[in-house]
């Protein structure tokens, strides 16, 4: 992809601070606003500290449910565990009307401990032999990846003894064709994709299954899309509405279709930041103004004869339409095929339950990252360094940035209220001895000065930051989990309490 900027975009002034301000949501603010509790918790559990809010997902789950409820859509909604590995909020789930998507056999043992019945699980992602015996002696729906994935499936229905039979099965399509252009001029819905079985192999997959009915249920179709599109996932839906004619000539009556996830969150406060600080990127990489990135990083853009090459390599910060928003915008949208009919009319009225795997908008307001300043220095170049009790895996998910600013809670009274002047801006650095580990690779302007002592918080992290890319590097243990919830000592009680991840039993909430 090209893009090029206009030449009178006006310059954004090197010294000009460019603010990324986090969305908080009411019980993030609750124990923000409670500094001693913070202060304490970092001091007996270390630096970083992750914080999970198990009332929140209620909240969340509430959102969906309404809008599913509004399309009279038959619907089973799975939590994608791969998104968080908290126990307090796979226990809180378990106490809700929602299922569990497991990726690996430590999900499902985990999932399983957490109080899921198999019946309300179901395995996605590559799996071996050993991960697809457990799966069948659980009797847990699968959903297959591969061609491959089917025979181990067939061949173990056919040896294992006292296994539910026949096994529950999903194929997850992949690889659809474009409206325009089709597979065979190279048009693919999104990009390239590992996952799933190729659209035009399923037919084969299909006939396998009829000829192997003793053994096997089949539940119907989900789909890999990497695209947040809409229309891109109408079109996924439209191919997959093909599939289920397919499927009924093979004499299989499927009943499920399974969207997956892509449920997008917005972290940011206002869209002006994301447009300001990823306009400013551009400018840098351009050469029209000071970098604000570390090392003028420009993750995925590259200039080229003063034309701007590449496409920014970030997730969206700012989302308009998030989560159940976007749901609904996808259940109120006609299907290609089907002038007229909107994708909700049509699932209701073919009887086609609706299954859907959100992981990061489920845990929308559910965490936050606490991380002791431990120093403060310059680089070689005099750029000025807040160092962190923690590295650049306890926060980002791969080679991603995660562009949001941190909440700064100063230790003992506070110094100052917010500057009048704007304060220096810094990089918040990690304690790997790695020149890459930048705990934030863009340049951050706080409203305080961070001392040692004082605590850096990120916020929003449960999904997919703070656990998913943590190692013990340097020999230092990956960072502990908190569950925070409000007390019921008293109705309308505002204290708070908390306990180990591992130990939170679970609140029972009404709705």
């Amino acid at each position: 992809m090209t893009n090029s900027l206009s030449e009178n975009v006006s310059k954004v002034s090197p010294g000009k601070p460019l603010t990324l301000e986090p969305r908080v949501n009411a019980h993030i603010r609750r124990f923000l606003d409670n500094r001693v509790l913070a202060f304490q918790l970092v001091e007996a559990l270390g630096s970083p500290l992750n914080i999970v809010f198990p009332e929140v997902l209620g909240e969340n789950l509430k959102e969906f449910k309404a809008v599913l409820k509004s399309h009279g859509v038959d619907h089973r909604i799975f939590f994608a565990h791969k998104a968080c590995a908290s126990t307090a909020i796979t226990r809180q789930l378990a106490l809700a009307d929602v299922h569990l998507d497991v990726a690996s056999a430590e999900e499902l043992k985990h999932g399983l401990a957490c109080g899921f019945a198999a019946c309300r699980l179901e395995a996605t992602g590559p799996k071996n032999e050993a991960f697809l015996t457990l799966l069948l002696q659980h009797g847990v729906t699968i959903n297959l990846d591969s061609a491959a994935e089917l025979e181990m499936v067939i061949g173990l229905c056919k040896r294992l003894p006292n296994i539910e039979k026949p096994a529950k099965i999903l194929i997850r399509a992949s690889g659809f064709p474009a409206s325009s252009g089709g597979i065979e001029n190279g048009r693919l819905l999104g990009k390239d994709s590992r996952f799933g079985v190729k659209a035009l192999a399923i037919p084969a997959m299909l006939a396998r299954i009829a000829d192997h009915k003793e053994h096997l249920h089949f539940l119907g179709f989900s789909f890999h899309l990497d695209s947040v599109s809409l229309t891109d996932r109408l079109e996924a839906i439209n191919y997959c509405v093909a599939l289920f004619e397919e499927a009924l000539d093979q004499g299989l009556s499927p009943s499920v279709l399974d969207i997956g996830g892509g449920f997008r969150i917005s972290y940011l406060e206002r869209r002006e930041d994301w447009d300001a600080y990823t306009l400013a990127i551009k400018e840098a990489a351009l050469g029209r103004r000071e970098a604000v990135t570390w090392q003028n990083a420009s993750f995925g853009l590259h200039a080229d004869k003063g034309i701007l090459k590449g496409h920014l390599n970030s997730y969206e910060f700012y989302e308009e339409r998030p989560g159940a928003l976007f749901l609904d915008d996808l259940l109120k949208a006609e299907l290609p095929s089907y002038e007229g009919t909107t994708l909700g009319e049509f699932l209701s009225a073919n009887m086609i339950s609706l299954w859907l795997e959100p992981g990061r908008s489920l845990l929308d307001g559910a965490g936050i990252t606490l991380a002791k300043v431990s120093g403060t220095k310059e680089s070689s170049t005099g750029k000025s360094l807040v160092l962190l009790d923690m590295k650049r895996s306890d926060l980002a998910f791969l080679d991603q940035e995660f562009f949001s600013d941190p909440v700064i809670l100063q230790k003992g009274k506070r110094r100052h209220k917010k500057a009048a002047i704007p304060i220096e801006p810094v990089y918040f650095a990690g304690n790997l001895c790695l020149e890459s580990d930048l705990v934030l690779r863009h340049l951050t302007w706080p409203e305080q000065s961070p001392a040692v002592g004082d605590l850096a918080v990120f916020i929003n992290t449960a999904a997919y930051a703070m656990d998913f890319s943590a190692t013990n590097s340097i020999m230092q243990p990956k960072a502990r989990k908190v569950a925070v919830f409000r007390s019921k000592e008293k109705a309308g009680s505002s204290k708070l309490s908390w306990t180990l991840d591992e130990s939170f039993p679970g609140l029972i909430q009404e709705g």
